[in-house]
């Protein structure tokens, strides 16, 4: 059960990652879309880019402490004021939820992965 959680946060975490790395860059190189970046400079979506393709690298592997570094770094300067301060029922309010995906992926991933090894 323990194994099937973990796997199940493990691909949480890389599927988090993929909606977030496709958003910022579908963003990015796709401007006639109609999504704007408010208060969002290119090279901060560009670095968000990167933030999320890292951890669904990470996910992947299990590093729950580097899904969560990424977590932190992708959510506190855009994804919290976003989430919070959006008004509307923008898609910059969805990025912050699916940040918040990759905090439970990286929760869930710790907490299986202790007890999978006190268990071996």
């Amino acid at each position: 059960m323990l194994q099937a959680l973990n796997r199940l946060a493990r691909a949480l975490g890389v599927l988090c990652a993929l909606a977030l790395s496709g958003a910022w860059a579908f963003v990015l190189w796709v401007p006639s879309a109609g999504l704007t970046l408010p208060g969002v400079s290119v090279v901060m979506a560009l670095l968000l880019v990167v933030f999320a393709v890292f951890a669904g690298i990470a996910s992947a592997y299990g590093h729950a402490a580097v899904v969560a570094l990424f977590f932190l770094a992708s959510f506190f300067p855009i994804g919290f004021i976003l989430f919070f301060w959006t008004t509307t029922d923008d898609w910059l309010r969805y990025v912050g939820w699916v940040d918040l995906g990759l905090l439970l992926a990286a929760v869930l991933m710790w907490a299986t992965a202790r007890r999978l090894a006190r268990a071996a």
